[in-house]
């Protein structure tokens, strides 16, 4: 949206801890309170069912900002969509919607390996709404081409579906300073003697931590696998590695807890290849920050991580599949010459096909074009 706003005026709502307004380049940010009925519970309540509680005061604010067209970028919390898309309804206002997280949503067990007896409730309340959000959408942005079977099935004609995909940050585009390197080598005690692999992401069931570690067992070549990422809890993190097989004091692996955005751009320019085995994921911009950095990726064939990863720039591997993901990285250690090709190209083809300027362009190309309809 900053981009956006360099191109037409732009104003951007967010549900935030604190009311405010700020100024991101152009673009013009309303920072606001949500409500939650729920909220005196949430101590006795589950965390998913405060969360999808959450609304937004957007009424008055759409009301005095009286908006040509709205963008919706986040599916999450559904039910705060939902309302927000009757509101437009309501107003007049017609609207767009980006994919992301519908890859996650339409397939709960593969995306959050949701129990069998909660998939009617997240039927019911999540995808539904999101479906019927989606069926009302003047044009809904798709990240992927291999979106569209998803947003058939939502019953989404294809006259209504275009791809603006997302673009990558150039700061990884930038090779960091030596002295950075070194450092964070220095601070993590990142080995020489062996390929560093490297994961960056939640520790989530759908990013497929679990399947990475269980990989690293059946792998022949020796190598250290890396694991940024914010830990949530000691006791889950002891809890996804003893269940891997591995014992804590495994010396093929590695956390580093939560990192900042120019330790991982350091830590990209470490190490000798990107892991990422996400079982349900829409476009991840870890994949393409890797491929920046010229990375080889091994990933999975699921959402749009194939739009991204083409032959050539990777390998992809079916999701929650250990052994396959142990080959394919084996074969990356055994040929560090291909993995090498493999990381030039992936950062040619980032560099030409996912800029966030030209997103941009294409984006207020869809606006104009659902604004000159609705004008009719």
């Amino acid at each position: 949206m900053r981009r956006v706003a360099d191109l037409c005026d732009s104003k951007m709502y967010v549900m935030a801890d604190r009311d405010d307004d700020i100024l991101e380049g152009r673009l013009q940010v309303a920072l606001r309170r949500p409500r939650n009925v729920l909220a005196p519970l949430k101590s006795v309540l589950p965390r998913q069912v405060t969360t999808m509680m959450w609304r937004p005061r957007v009424d008055a604010w759409l009301r005095e900002f009286s908006p040509d067209i709205v963008h919706f970028h986040n599916p999450h919390p559904v039910g705060a969509l939902a309302m927000v898309a009757g509101t437009c309804i309501r107003l007049g206002i017609p609207y767009v919607i980006s994919t992301h997280g519908f890859v996650e949503f339409n397939e709960f067990s593969k995306g959050f390996g949701s129990p069998r007896w909660q998939r009617p409730l997240l039927e019911r309340f999540v995808r539904r709404p999101l479906v019927k959000v989606s069926r009302g959408a003047a044009r809904v942005l798709m990240l992927s081409p291999q979106e569209e079977p998803i947003l058939r099935s939502m019953e989404v004609t294809s006259d209504r579906m275009s791809i603006v995909p997302n673009g990558v940050d150039p700061y990884f585009l930038d090779t960091p300073e030596e002295s950075e390197r070194i450092e964070l080598v220095n601070r993590f005690r990142l080995p020489k003697e062996v390929p560093l692999l490297l994961f960056v992401g939640n520790h989530t069931f759908n990013k497929g931590l679990d399947v990475l570690l269980r990989g690293l067992r059946n792998m022949r070549e020796r190598a250290v696998v890396v694991i940024a990422g914010a830990i949530r809890s000691k006791s889950e993190n002891e809890k996804l590695i003893l269940s891997s097989g591995l014992s804590l004091d495994d010396t093929r692996f590695m956390f580093t807890d939560f990192i900042s955005k120019e330790e991982l751009r350091a830590l990209y320019h470490s190490v000798d290849a990107f892991v990422f085995p996400s079982r349900a994921d829409t476009l991840p911009l870890v994949v393409l920050e890797a491929m920046a950095s010229s990375l080889a990726v091994v990933s999975t064939n699921v959402g749009g991580i194939p739009f991204e990863v083409t032959p050539g720039t990777g390998i992809l591997v079916p999701p929650g599949d250990p052994s396959a993901l142990a080959e394919a990285l084996d074969s990356l250690c055994r040929d560090r010459e291909m993995a090498q090709k493999m990381g030039e190209a992936g950062r040619r083809r980032v560099s030409t096909h996912f800029d966030w300027n030209v997103s941009a362009r294409l984006a207020l190309k869809f606006y104009e074009e659902v604004i000159a309809t609705s004008l009719h």
